[in-house]
Order: structure tokens, then C-alpha cells, then sequence
């Protein structure tokens, strides 16, 4: 048992030894903080505007929706003194009705909405990871960090703008 733990222990400082001598050799590291890349991206503005006129139809009929439903609302705080109970009755149902397709048609507006964003993003970030390996293997990085998820690095280092230049590019 003791002769297992000295093979072991021995593999593990030889194993360490290498690793230092491999740290040694100087390595070229950069660092991409995709947020800002997403953020600055040109095609951001294009995601954005083609989701825009993707969703415009299926928004402008629930603000319509909203403007029925307010239109009946006000008609009854405002008339139903004036009106029979069968006629309030039958408004309040209509609101009712109205008010119920709406959440349904929000609901699916809004999961649609989400779905298309998440897609739209994947894509983004789909580009943004092959423009930075060609950048990684043009510029002979040996090691690209994700800067977001690090505690620190010298702004040196980052490599964002070049990346963000070569995606307008595209």
C-alpha cells in the first residue's frame, strides 16, 4: 500500500514538473468579452428590425385588442345607467371574451417572441465563436478566454474590438 502511494505521489510531482516546463514555453492568450461583441455587433441592429417586422402584424392586433377592450369598458362605466341589464350583460361578456383571446394571444406573442430572440441569439453566437477561432488561428493565439467568466485579465489582452471588426466584415 505504501509502495502504491509513493508511485503515485512520485507520477503526480512528475506529471507537475511537466506542466511547469510546459507553462514555460510562452503562449499567446487573449481574452473576448461576448456581451460586448453582441452588443456591438452591427448585426444586432439587423436581428433586431427583422424580428421588429417579423412580430409588427401580431402586435398591432393585440393593441387593437387593448383599444376594443378599453373602448367597451369605457362605454359601460359611462352608459350603463342608460342601458338595459340584458345590453351591460352582454358587454360584459364581450370584455370577458375579449379579454381572454388576448391573454391567449399575448401568451403565444410572447413564447414566440422568446423562442425567435433564443434562436436569433444561437445564431449570433454560432458567428461570433467562428470568427473568433479564425481570429485565434490568424493572429497564432494558442489560448482565447471568455472574459466574462474570468476573475482578471490585463485589458491588454482583450480581444474584442478585432472581433467585433471582423464580424462587420460579414
Amino acid at each position: 500500500m505504501k509502495t502504491f502511494f509513493k508511485v503515485v505521489t512520485l507520477a503526480a510531482a512528475i506529471v507537475s514538473v511537466s506542466m511547469v516546463n510546459a507553462a514555460q514555453v510562452s503562449s499567446k492568450v487573449g481574452v473576448v468579452f461576448p456581451n460586448k461583441i453582441m452588443k456591438q455587433s452591427p448585426q444586432r441592429e439587423k436581428t433586431i428590425k427583422k424580428l421588429e417586422n417579423e412580430f409588427k402584424g401580431r402586435y398591432e392586433d393585440l393593441q387593437m385588442l387593448e383599444k376594443d377592450i378599453t373602448k367597451i369598458e369605457t362605454t359601460l362605466k359611462r352608459d350603463a345607467e342608460l342601458m338595459s341589464a340584458d345590453k351591460i350583460t352582454t358587454l360584459k361578456r364581450k370584455v370577458e371574451v375579449k379579454l381572454s383571446e388576448y391573454k391567449l394571444k399575448r401568451k403565444a406573442f410572447e413564447e414566440d417572441n422568446r423562442r425567435r430572440q433564443g434562436e436569433e441569439q444561437q445564431k449570433a453566437l454560432i458567428q461570433i465563436r467562428e470568427v473568433i477561432n479564425a481570429e485565434a488561428l490568424k493572429g497564432g493565439y494558442d489560448l482565447i478566454l471568455n472574459g466574462e467568466q474570468i476573475v482578471y485579465s490585463k485589458p491588454a489582452l482583450d480581444i474584442s474590438d478585432i472581433i467585433i471588426k471582423e464580424i462587420s466584415k460579414k
